[in-house]
Order: structure tokens, then sequence, then C-alpha cells
């Protein structure tokens, strides 16, 4: 489309996903649900991902025209200088197709990037340099304790450089945790805006597994790594102390988990699950196990525990983490555990799902979290940051 054509009043709000981590984590449900969340305020959606993304339930309106390198992949020396030509490609790429099928389209158009390192969105900043601005606005949603990382100065450095070349007012700073919105909002010098979590409506369904599954079942969701407590866990399913065995352990394969004698007992499921079957374990779930690194979790949000307080499950939390603050807000410190002696977690796990006065609570904060923690509230909050001048 030509740059003189009559532009659409309707806004484009295009996701900019660089990486898509092959369909595992939030990627792909968050911004099917943003969407969504662009449907019910009548805008247009549209996503750019790498080409030949092998993953599957993808909206049509997504296009596989991005670079297919991987800037995240860690590598030797040369590697590294070997990124600098992705980004460069990356850039190129997303220019193209911001050029092809945002830019002239309408009179405003958003480029929304939710998940990103800096030599992505250094790929975003080579973009804007090879289009015309003055119809676009970009929103980033900082999900980490950039703050905090050694490259810090980098992100801030190149949000100057995204903010220049836009028009005034156009570079919109968004987070999903309002802990992490005020240390950005403090580093970076600029407002920034804290989001609902868009993506974790969960169908409640009525199963009959647990019929086939003895014990408390207890969930430790997720791809096992050492910041969401895979040495933890590791721990609990080598101990064993009396009534152990009145707990079952859900895990995924690649935690390469294995029991002992007279310890817990321990399904392990796909690593990789679809949505429903994703469900499906939440739903069957007593306890979800999230004895994640407060350094890694301090003011970051997790989606699976929104998701699971949204289930209406009970979470077990490291203290001075993001989700120990949500807790405390309910009156739910009981859910924050010390989770160094096995024992103990145990002995928690057993004497907290006894307790009426918890499930109560967690009904308290369930319901606030489906008020709050939904496409409508986000579908307003998109409204609300268009409507700032």
């Amino acid at each position: 489309m030509i740059e003189n054509q009559e532009k659409s009043s309707t806004p484009i709000l295009v996701s900019l996903i660089p990486n898509l981590m092959g369909g595992k984590g939030h990627i792909v449900p968050y911004h099917q649900a943003v969407s969504k969340a662009v449907s019910k305020l009548g805008w247009k959606h549209l996503a750019a991902i790498p080409y030949k993304s092998k993953v599957v339930d993808l909206l049509a309106e997504w296009d596989d025209c991005l670079s297919n390198f991987d800037l995240e992949k860690e590598g030797n020396f040369w590697q590294k200088i070997l990124r600098l030509t992705g980004v460069f490609y990356l850039g190129t790429t997303t220019a193209k197709y911001l050029r092809n099928n945002v830019i002239y389209q309408s009179e405003l158009s958003i480029v929304f990037l939710e998940r990103f390192i800096h030599l992505q969105l250094f790929a975003l900043t080579i973009a804007l340099w090879l289009v015309p601005t003055k119809n676009l606005s970009v929103w980033l949603l900082y999900r980490r304790n950039t703050h905090k990382d050694k490259t810090r100065s980098v992100y801030k450095f190149l949000n100057y450089l995204i903010k220049k070349s836009l028009p005034a007012g156009n570079l919109k700073l968004l987070t999903d945790s309002d802990l992490l919105g005020q240390s950005l909002s403090n580093y970076f010098q600029e407002h920034v805006t804290v989001m609902p979590i868009p993506h974790a409506e969960i169908k409640v369904d009525n199963y009959d597994i647990k019929d086939k599954l003895p014990g408390i079942l207890c969930w430790w969701p997720g791809f096992p790594r050492e910041e969401k407590g895979w040495s933890i866990i590791k721990k609990l399913v080598d101990s064993n102390f009396n009534n152990s065995d009145k707990i079952c352990l859900i895990a995924a394969e690649k935690s390469n988990l294995e029991v002992t004698k007279g310890g817990i007992k321990l399904k392990l499921i796909q690593d990789k699950l679809t949505r429903k079957e994703y469900n499906y374990w939440l739903n069957m779930s007593d306890v979800i196990l999230l004895p994640y690194d407060c350094q890694a979790y301090g003011e970051r949000t997790s989606g699976i525990f929104t998701e699971s307080i949204i289930a209406g499950k009970i979470p077990l939390v490291t203290d001075k983490t993001w989700m120990a603050y949500e807790l405390l807000k309910y009156d739910l410190g009981e859910l924050i555990i010390n989770w160094e002696i096995p024992e103990e977690v145990f002995i928690s796990i057993i004497k907290i799902i006894k307790y009426s006065n918890i499930k109560n609570k967690i009904k308290v904060m369930q319901n606030s979290y489906l008020n709050y923690h939904c496409l409508n509230r986000y579908a307003e909050a998109m409204q609300k940051i268009v409507n700032q001048k």
C-alpha cells in the first residue's frame, strides 16, 4: 500500500514476536489473549513471527516473516559476533513487515513487544530507523528485573533511541507487576503502566482421573529450571518420612526425577502440554508447588501462580517473591513456606490442605483475580494507554 492512499481510522496492534521458544511458556497463549482483547476494542490485531515457525495453534493473522536467527542462544566469541549480523537481519525483516503490512494501513499503528532481550530491542530500534514513524506507537512490556541486569544501561539507551525516533509520547513502557513497575520507573525515569495478565482464564471441568492417582496431588508445573526450584524439588523426591506416601508429585519428564523407596509417589508427564492438557492437570492438582528463587522472582510475575489462583488452587511459594507479596494482600501468609527442610515442606502440605479458612481466603483472592486478570480489564488498559497524551 502506498503512503498517499487513505488510511483506516481503526487502530492496528501488531505483536512483534522475535522468538516463539518452540511454543513453550506463555508466549503463544499470551498473544492469543491479546488478539481477543484487541477484538473487544474493535481494533485489528496482527502478529509477526520468525519464518518457518513449527508451532501449532497459531492464528491466521500471524505472519512468519521475521528472521529466525536465535539471538538468545549462547555461544563463543565468534558466534556472538555473528549475532550482530542477526540483529541487523531481524531489524530489516521487521522493517519490511511494518512497511508492507502496517505503516500505511491505519492512522494509528502500535508495535507491541512483550518478551525481548537487548539484542531484539536493538533490532526494533534499527527497524524504526528504516520506516516512517509518523503514525507509529511502540509499547514495550518489561517482564524481568531489567534494572538489575548488567545490560540495564543498554536497555535505557535503546529506550531513549526509540523514543527519539517516534512522535512525542508514542513510546509506552509496560509491565505486569506493580513492584517491577515502580523499580523500572525509577530506573528509566519514565512512567510505566501496569497491565493485567490476560491469558490466565482457566476452563474448570470435572475429571475423574483423581480417583486413579493416590494421595495429595502436588504439581510442579512448567519446564524444570533451577530458578524455578529444581534442586528443591529433587530434595523433596529424594527424602522420605512418615506419611510421605500420602503425597503424589506431578512433574515434567525433563526433570528426570526418580522416587526413592518409602518416599513420595511420582507422576511424570509430558514436557510440552497443550492448553487443554495444562488445564487438565491444573484442575486435578490439590497444591501447586512454586519454590521459585527470590532473586529471579522478587518483582517478576508468574503466570502459573496467577492461573493457580484463578483455578482456586493452593500455591506454596517462596518468601520475598512477587507471589508472596500477592498472597500477603489476602492474608495468606501461611502459603509462604521454608523449602530448605523437606520434612517441613511435607508437613506444611498435609496441614494446609485441611484448613478450611485457607480455602475461604483463596476464594476471595480468586474472585479478585477473576475480576482483574481478564480480557475485559486488559482491553480497558490498552484503551487507556491510547487515550493518554
